[in-house]
This record gives C-alpha cells, structure tokens and sequence, in this order.
C-alpha cells in the first residue's frame, strides 16, 4: 500500500504497519517525543483499540477497513477548524468515489442515515518544545470498505461495499489525502475559511434537524439544528433561544 501510494501523493509521508493498536495513539506519540514529519499519515492495516469520540473505542478487521491518522502543522492556519477541514475533506473524497456521503456534526460520515466513517481530531505537540512550539493536529479516520451486513462492527453502520461502491483501500486513502490537502489550504486566508465552512454547512446533514445533544451524563438538550457557526460550532435553536455547541454527541431525532 505504502508504495502506490507514496507514487500518488507526493508529499504525504506514507507510513504503513500491519496491526497497531490505534494509528491516533502511535502518532500522537510520535509528536510528543518529537522529530515526527509533518504531513505524515500512519495507516493501520488492521486496528484492535482504534479511539472514537467519548472514549469509544472499535476494531477494525484485517482488510476490510481504512485506518489511518494523519499529522499536520498548525502554525499559521485557523486550527480551530481543523475538524471541519477534515470533514469535508472526506466526504468530498468519497464523493470523488462515487458515494452519496455527507455529515452528522461535528464528524461522523454517513451514507444516508448511516456511518461509513468517523474522524478525531486531537493536537500534540512535542513533550520539550514550549507553549504552541511544534503544535501538530492527528486527524483520525476509519472508514468502512468493504465489510458485509454480517461484519461491519456497530449496529446502523454501513460500509462503501453495502452501499454499492467497490473500491479499493489504497483508492480511498488517496481520495481522501488529496481532498485533505485541499481542504487544509483553506485554513489560512479569511476568505478561503469562510468558504470552507460554507461547504461543510452543505454537506452537513444535521442543520435542519430536530437533535438532542448529549453534553455529559447530567445535560442533554433538545431543538431543532439551525446553522454552523463560522468558527464550526453547531447552532441549535433551544425553545426559542439559539445555543451555540462545540463539542457534544449529536442524535438525529425522528
């Protein structure tokens, strides 16, 4: 894998291991112990403790799923929206492959009402550098390939091979390093960012929806999805009021 796509994508530093327990893990530690390149990616080919959003944690088979995380500098770019960089990043790079996919804020990736895909985003920086010295955001992203109803792992989630698009690990990988690299681009200007947001409003399926966001295990809130802010929050209008949420587990109620 590591070859064809080093033959691809030029300045993205290609790493592969045949089993890790989490690619975001390892690079993470990299970063922290220093010397890790920027625009490395580790990928996994197979993943036994991969790290989800709430301390979730899954698995992914041998063959059947992409697992890879991804080291960008931070310097000089608006990294408050490196999640949205990241997720439009990936829809746009399955859509380049064919699948009708778009977004559950903040960054699960669905195929209709389903999961093909989740991101997290984390920043590390080296253990001795100082304050933002060498600052460097992991995106981490697993996507569904080619598992059947039979061995996709979580109930509701779909892989590209379910949804009708047969593709190779390798070409959604690449699909989505190139898209990344645009969307990264945009994290600079003023201009590029907003237009940035704008794409991810448009491939955002939450805006419109009536959500219950789960804040912690003592607050949950409840109304209708209005907008994303320009700085990525989600904006929920909550009994009249408009509540502005970073963070939180967003369900789409019916």
């Amino acid at each position: 894998m590591g070859d064809l796509l080093g033959n691809q994508l030029g300045t993205w530093k290609i790493d592969v291991v045949e089993r890790t327990g989490s690619t975001n893990s390892d690079l993470v530690a990299r970063v922290r112990r220093g010397g890790c390149p920027d625009h490395t990616v580790l990928i996994g080919l197979a993943q036994d403790t991969g790290k989800g959003r709430l301390d979730r944690a899954w698995s992914t088979p041998s063959g059947s799923a992409v697992a890879m995380s991804v080291a960008v500098p931070l310097t000089g770019i608006h990294w408050e929206l490196l999640p949205v960089a990241a997720g439009v990043a990936v829809v746009q790079g399955l859509g380049d492959l064919g699948a009708d996919a778009g977004l559950k804020w903040p960054n699960d990736v669905l195929i209709g009402d389903r999961k093909v895909c989740g991101i997290l985003v984390e920043v590390a920086q080296p253990a001795s550098a100082g304050p933002r010295a060498g600052l460097m955001g992991v995106i981490g992203i697993g996507v569904n390939v080619s598992q059947t109803g039979d061995t996709v792992e979580f109930p509701g989630a779909v892989s590209l091979s379910m949804a009708g698009v047969q593709v190779t690990r390798e070409q959604v990988v690449a699909a989505i390093l190139i898209r990344l690299r645009q969307t990264m681009g945009c994290l600079e200007a003023e201009q590029d960012r907003l237009a940035l947001v704008q794409d991810y409003r448009e491939v955002c399926r939450t805006v419109g929806q009536q959500v219950r966001v789960v804040l912690g295990e003592q607050e949950v809130v409840e109304g209708r999805a209005v907008d994303i802010g320009e700085d990525g929050r989600l904006l929920v209008d909550v009994a009249g009021q408009v509540r502005a949420f970073s963070s939180g587990d967003v369900v789409h109620l019916r």
